[in-house]
């Protein structure tokens, strides 16, 4: 009886060979949108936070760096990757809000047109039982310690400016950053305005 196994031919391998470089296309494709769409939308909620966080500061009290009693404070969560942002109102914490999930980085430069930025630090607190949401912890030492040692953007309450930042500069440019690209926030220091900027490549990922 004949052996009719003769394996694959050449044509048939050639096919199979096309078949998964397609479907590999068409994942790094899915990759690189899922990216995009979480830098993107991280962009947005940081736009619509920190205008809000603008209104509600200009309202509420006097914003002095000096004073130190109120200003944002921007980090990224050690325990879980999400970034957050927490607005302090006369040295009280506020609110905090959870502005992205996943692997997005956030920047910051305090050069106009920047087209790249440093990363805003990573904090890891101790939550008290585990966990990794810091929103959901009843412990105030977690939020003082992120309240303490996150990056911190102060407004000038009568015109709606920035402030300068504890280094002396002024900021300029935010980035919402996820594999290559970061999707940019123009900061206009003199009226305390930001809009949204374009996606440029990032050179790397400090």
């Amino acid at each position: 009886m004949k052996d009719n196994n003769k394996g694959f031919s050449l044509v048939e391998l050639l096919i199979v060979v096309a078949i998964m470089v397609i479907l590999i296309g068409v994942m790094a494709a899915n990759i690189g949108r899922i990216s995009g769409y979480r830098a993107k939308e991280c962009r947005t909620k940081l736009i619509s936070s920190m205008n809000d966080a603008k209104l509600e500061t200009l309202s509420k009290a006097t914003s002095n760096r000096s004073g130190n009693d109120t200003y944002l404070v921007l980090f990224k969560n050690g325990l879980n990757n999400g970034n957050y942002m927490m607005v302090v109102i006369q040295g009280q914490i506020k609110t905090v809000k959870r502005i992205s999930k996943g692997n997005v980085t956030i920047k910051y430069s305090t050069t106009k047109d920047a087209t790249d930025g440093i990363a805003i630090p990573t904090i890891t607190p101790s939550i008290p039982g585990g966990g990794s949401n810091i929103t959901t912890s009843t412990d105030s030492s977690v939020l003082s310690f992120c309240q303490a040692n996150g990056f911190k953007i102060w407004y000038n309450r009568s015109t709606g400016a920035f402030l300068p930042l504890a280094s002396g500069d002024d900021l300029y440019e935010l980035f919402c950053s996820m594999g290559n690209y970061n999707y940019g926030i123009h900061v206009h220091p003199t009226t305390g305005k930001v809009e949204t900027g374009g996606r440029t490549k990032a050179a790397s990922t400090p």
